[in-house]
């Protein structure tokens, strides 16, 4: 694979981050990693999900050697860690190592242990600079990027968190490589609802050319940084989610209420995938999407192996947390919907529209997934 040499940034206020694609060796061969390390730090702690081979970070271990003092700790991934226990074992490690403040923190993980990590770093001492190195094709193209940082509680998905950008995040989609082909499918939920929110290019491509979405689903590098490009630029416009930034939640309200009512859990491209297609049932049930979009979602999602079908979970518990869902205003679900290809709204729905959709039959796939000059165009 070749990957593109220079770094992408997000511009904050007040914080920067770089993103990198590559592999480690060629990153901190470059001194990439020097480049964003405080010149202040005293103490690094990497936190290494259990799931990821140890070997993997070799690079990252020798170049730290001889710079700044380096503990490591395997945790577990996944969303155990996102509960305020598995979150407050974090913060423990941290003691533990004795992370001063003029720590450092390093994850090399998935967006559920980037999440719990990221959180933590934002609240010890107030704040401590932290790097992500995705080793998910979700939190390469999603999860990792951004600064949104948090943890559950009480049944609710995200509901403590905070706003805290890493210095830099470094991918390296070789580890894709070792990734089982489930665990690859749930980052193409990401990648998709980000050709539908932003990258048109990239909408065209996978649904004119079969080719486009590998066996491996391992997707092209330049499929990969499209999908951060509309990240990135929707982060850097609306940092905080005031704005722009909430049609990143497409697909999100109920994925979120998924997530939290089944067993075993749904993993999060999964629910992504369901929710991303009942919005766009709810978009044509409102008319503001043209019949036949949600099956043009469907059949992209089906091609990577995603579900699309809700009908068999049950509606009272995801009604429940869907009332409860951190956008709620006043008692009133918002949803974001798709209009169409580019053209993303944040609309108040009834109880009772969300109800009867949700009892409603998905939309059945279709054999060829259509291009979007050819039909489906909402005006």
């Amino acid at each position: 694979m070749n990957f593109p040499s220079s770094p992408i940034r997000i511009e904050w206020p007040d914080a920067t981050c770089e993103l990198h694609t590559g592999s480690l060796a060629q990153i901190v061969e470059g001194e990439h990693l020097l480049a964003v390390i405080p010149a202040s730090t005293t103490s690094l702690v990497l936190l290494r999900d259990a799931a990821v081979p140890a070997a993997l970070l070799a690079p990252i271990r020798s170049f730290m050697a001889g710079r700044v003092p380096l503990k490591e700790f395997e945790v577990a991934g996944g969303e155990s860690c996102k509960t305020p226990q598995g979150w407050f074992s974090i913060l423990e490690i941290l003691a533990q190592s004795k992370l001063d403040r003029g720590g450092l923190v390093i994850v090399a993980g998935g967006g559920a242990l980037g999440d719990a990590a990221g959180f933590a770093a934002s609240v010890w001492h107030r704040g401590v600079p932290w790097i992500a190195i995705p080793t998910t094709l979700l939190a390469m193209v999603d999860a990792h990027v951004g600064g949104k940082t948090a943890i559950h509680h009480s049944g609710i998905k995200n509901r403590i968190g905070s706003f805290h950008l890493p210095r830099a995040v470094l991918a390296d989609p070789t580890m894709l490589d070792s990734l089982p082909l489930q665990q690859r499918s749930q980052g193409w939920a990401e990648l998709i609802k980000a050709a539908w929110i932003g990258a048109p290019d990239l909408l065209e491509e996978l649904e004119s050319q079969p080719r486009s979405i590998p066996e491996d689903l391992i997707p092209a590098p330049h499929q990969i940084a499209a999908a951060v490009a509309v990240k990135v630029g929707l982060v850097e416009e609306d940092p905080f989610e005031v704005g722009r930034r909430e049609h990143l939640n497409l697909g999100h309200t109920l994925a979120h209420a998924l997530e939290m009512n089944t067993t075993p859990q749904l993993l999060h491209g999964e629910a992504v995938s369901l929710g991303m297609v009942f919005a766009a049932t709810l978009a044509e049930q409102l008319s503001i999407a043209v019949p036949g979009t949600a099956t043009r979602i469907s059949d992209l999602l089906q091609r990577v192996g995603l579900p699309v079908d809700w009908s068999d979970f049950p509606i009272e518990p995801i009604m429940s947390s869907l009332l409860d869902d951190k956008k709620v205003r006043a008692g009133r679900q918002r949803w974001v919907l798709p209009r169409k290809p580019g053209d993303i709204v944040v609309e108040e729905i009834s109880d009772q529209v969300v109800e009867q959709v949700f009892r409603s039959s998905p939309p059945r796939a279709t054999v060829n997934p259509v291009a979007p000059e050819r039909s489906h165009d909402a005006r």
